[in-house]
């Protein structure tokens, strides 16, 4: 089983896998430390999105992704709109959403890619990061889950863009499920919960009844069992089961912190 370890470079924490590492596909998800933005933004906030400076958090997206000797140039992001749409990424997508929102990829919410160079970066501040490696075909995927993305089956349709687009086999995919609120934290409404319960029947535990009227939700859960279902192998998926609620020294929590918080950068790439 693949174990994440944290990891330290040029100030930067973030999270990786040495095994993803060891075989060029370079993989992070950041720590809220070693960057230059302040206040409720201190310090690595990487969301063009907040109400931070841009000439800050783009230079501390220049310093994260400067840990794999990479550029702005060679960063891809997309819009995150809470959806479920996949984006093939490649060469002539390049440094789009970098510098800026408004040419950032529109309405999706995951991008795949088989070109090597290209960084797919995305922004989290409680929603579940999904990365997807494909050893075979040398692919990989990021997906981000939040409760509508979940909903949506968006990790599902990354596995199945990827079959459609590169020819991979969901059994030859591994996954990494990064931080994200957990279901200490994730506290949903009765309504939302029956909704849960009604479209993933037959998924087990995602739903934690606490009383008749108090639900958490297992998003990291939820979305393993999904990815099983459509074929990955269970020993394939690796799980970072730590809370970004739970640990605001780490991380920035957008339901803990109220909304007024930064965004940390889930990243993956192709080494040359």
């Amino acid at each position: 089983m693949e174990q994440w370890n944290w990891f330290e470079k040029d100030e930067i924490q973030f999270i990786s896998l040495e095994g993803w590492l060891k075989e060029g596909v370079n993989i992070a998800f950041s720590a809220r430390q070693g960057g230059v933005s302040e206040g409720v933004y201190d310090s690595l906030n990487m969301g063009l999105h907040v109400e931070d400076q841009d000439i800050r958090v783009l230079e501390n997206r220049r310093r994260y992704i400067g840990i794999f000797d990479a550029h702005l140039n060679d960063v891809v992001c997309c819009q995150q709109v809470h959806g479920s749409k996949v984006a093939r990424v490649d060469q002539n997508d390049r440094g789009k959403g970098a510098r800026r929102l408004s040419d950032a990829l529109i309405e999706c919410d995951a991008m795949i890619t088989n070109s090597p160079g290209i960084y797919l970066l995305s922004f989290y501040a409680d929603c579940v990061p999904v990365y997807f490696y494909d050893r075979v075909n040398r692919v990989v995927g990021m997906a981000h889950c939040g409760w509508k993305g979940t909903m949506g089956r968006i990790a599902s349709k990354t596995v199945q863009a990827m079959q459609r687009e590169y020819n991979t086999y969901a059994a030859d995919i591994q996954i990494f499920i990064g931080p994200g609120i957990g279901p200490c934290c994730f506290d949903i409404q009765p309504d939302l919960a029956a909704k849960v319960n009604a479209e993933f029947n037959g998924l087990h535990d995602i739903i934690i009844t606490n009383n008749k009227s108090s639900f958490t939700w297992d998003l990291q859960e939820t979305n393993r069992q999904l990815l099983i279902e459509c074929g990955v192998n269970p020993s394939y998926i690796y799980v970072c089961k730590l809370c970004t609620s739970c640990h605001t020294d780490h991380f920035y929590s957008y339901r803990k912190e109220k909304g007024d918080t930064g965004r940390m950068g889930a990243v993956i790439g192709l080494e040359y």
